[in-house]
């Protein structure tokens, strides 16, 4: 029997474990990726609302309850709960190991965020003019792009600068003066010191917003999650008082293109957007499930927190795409200019550059994104320091310490990304992480619990848990979902491997090791177990660790004695005898 595993410090109600949950799964990928790819495909927000919510029942909802439901029925966070099938435990290291790696390019993103948030506060905009210390030849405006070209033409020759790669002021300023990115730092350049204190920034106060555990990380959380809910509303009515306002939300609702249904790349991109968007797959549902009493109803808990998820992407589209459209009305700008403009630079930041718009609004809008992407960041702090006491419970001493080392880890990622060759590694990641890693990582979590482990042993596990059995709903998606993903998986490889993504380059090398890092991280560590197994004459290698159940001693041997077919005298019995616990 397994002893008694004492609590841990969790979250001080159920509401702010809720906010915790929300704050996690309701970050900067929406304004970055979902309202820009809305308005460029013409998938209107009455088209998003129904897909998006098919998708949420087919999907994000079972691989939620899934990992929900692993964390509170076992106690054990990412890594410890493949003891269900030790074989597969490579699954919970990579999906850790991942998780890491996309809170570095995540800092990133709200380090520029925050960097753009500051710049906004100038009153003249540095960069309208090609007169600067980071302007090249090669530069043009808006205003003056014919007569550069014919001043170039009359000085080199026409043939040598019509070789030129011309870059506007806005490139030149955002790739030569914020990123430093220019050839002349060498190969891999020097970090950009002005993102590094940015950086430094946004990790100081992750720290100090984990620093005292679980209740000092509510207080930002409500504060995080109250302002940004209050710039929305502003955000959003802002435009309507303006003359053109509900011209503005009259195209938002009329742009629909039903033909996009037709084109399967139209349902990964949405179903890529589902998974990655409320952040599934990192085991990060598995630490918060861990955080839960035994028999909290997760079936409710799973639909109310992919529900507001996809509430908030669609109430976020709508905000945004309204945003950004009174913006180019304001800034007289055609909506392909600014989608041109936004291929080159990143989504938050590309508001930055409308001319003729008010810079309040903007720096409204990219401190909300910030703020957003924030309270993201320190729930994930909170989520390492629970795997790390989960495997390692002696370091539940050493707090302070351990929420340090994640953030000198993260905070090496940014520095990184800070630099020339960082900042194309930034832009690998963005594409992995969203259309491979996502996929792959819930792809092998559900082949491992339910072809694995046993579709009828978690029924059971969960029908031990919450004295309910599993409804033919759930007992179906749990089968189809692997295939259904493994389909996605498979299109978004063809697709990069045909689309010209594909080449031998460094960068191509990296992504291709990125994408395949998954596969061989798992593979490698089951070939490790069964060698491992075979010299300590253990031949069962798909058989679940003895320690695998109820982390409670009670629990663990109750659940041995749990028979399906006498479900309700067992129930009853748990109730009695743990009702005082």
């Amino acid at each position: 029997m397994p002893p008694v595993v004492e609590s841990r410090p969790t979250w001080s109600s159920n509401f702010r474990l809720y906010l915790a949950m929300f704050s996690y799964s309701t970050g900067i990928t929406i304004p970055k990726f979902a309202s820009p790819w809305l308005l460029k495909t013409n998938v209107g927000i009455l088209l998003l609302i129904p897909v998006q919510l098919l998708v949420m029942f087919l999907t994000t909802i079972p691989c939620m309850f899934m990992e929900l439901a692993l964390g509170q029925y076992s106690n054990r966070a990412v890594i410890r709960v493949w003891d269900l099938c030790p074989l597969l435990r490579g699954i919970g290291l990579c999906s850790f190991l991942t998780f890491l790696l996309y809170q570095s390019y995540y800092n990133f993103l709200c380090t520029c965020s925050l960097c753009f948030t500051f710049l906004s506060f100038t009153s003249e905009p540095q960069w309208r003019s090609c007169n600067r210390s980071w302007n090249k030849i090669n530069c043009f405006t808006l205003r003056d792009n014919y007569t550069k070209r014919l001043e170039c033409s009359q000085r080199y020759g026409r043939e040598k600068c019509d070789k030129m790669q011309w870059q506007s002021s806005v490139e030149q300023f955002y790739f030569n003066r914020v990123l430093n990115t220019d050839e002349t730092s060498g190969y891999v350049g020097a970090p950009q010191p002005e993102l590094l204190v940015y950086g430094l920034v946004t990790i100081i106060l992750i720290f100090f917003a984990n620093y005292g555990g679980p209740k000092t990380t509510e207080k930002f959380l409500l504060v995080l999650a109250t302002v940004p809910t209050v710039q929305m509303v502003v955000l959003f009515f802002a435009p309507l008082s303006d003359q053109n306002g509900f011209v503005t939300l009259n195209y938002l609702f009329t742009q629909l293109d039903v033909k996009n249904l037709s084109n399967f790349k139209t349902w990964t991109r949405i179903i890529n957007l589902s998974l990655s968007s409320p952040g599934l797959g990192f085991g990060a549902f598995i630490a918060f499930g861990t955080q839960s009493t035994f028999r909290t109803p997760l079936h409710f808990k799973a639909i109310i927190i992919s529900v507001t998820s996809v509430l908030f992407t669609v109430l976020y589209s709508i905000i945004v795409q309204n945003f950004l459209i009174s913006l180019c009305i304001q800034s007289q700008m055609l909506f392909d200019d600014f989608f041109k403009l936004e291929q080159e630079l990143e989504m938050p930041e590309a508001v930055f550059f409308l001319e003729h718009s008010s810079r309040f609004w903007i720096t409204m809008w990219l401190s909300n994104c910030y703020m957003t992407g924030l309270r993201s960041l320190i729930v994930m702090m909170c989520l390492n320091t629970e795997v790390v006491y989960n495997s390692l419970p002696k370091a539940r001493k050493r707090h302070t310490l351990c929420v340090l080392t994640f953030s000198l880890i993260i905070y090496t990622g940014t520095i990184f990304l800070s630099t020339r060759i960082g900042y194309s590694v930034f832009k690998t990641i963005e594409s992995v992480l969203n259309d491979f890693c996502v996929p792959f990582l819930n792809t092998l979590q559900l082949v491992g619990v339910v072809y694995f482990y046993g579709i009828t042993k978690f029924r059971d596990d969960v029908h031990f848990m919450l004295g309910i059995r599993s409804s033919v709903y759930w007992n179906t998606l749990y089968v189809l979902n692997p295939l259904l993903l493994g389909i996605v998986l498979a299109y978004n490889l063809h697709d990069f491997f045909t689309g010209g993504s594909f080449n031998f380059h460094s960068l191509g090398i990296f992504r291709i090791s990125l994408i395949w890092f998954s596969l061989v991280v798992v593979t490698l560590y089951a070939f490790f177990y069964i060698i491992v197994s075979f010299f300590g004459h253990h031949f069962k290698v798909c058989k679940s660790s003895p320690e695998w159940g109820p982390r409670h001693g009670s629990l663990f041997v109750s659940r041995k004695m749990f028979k399906a077919y006498n479900v309700a005298k067992e129930y009853l019995y748990r109730q009695e005898r743990f009702s005082q616990q």
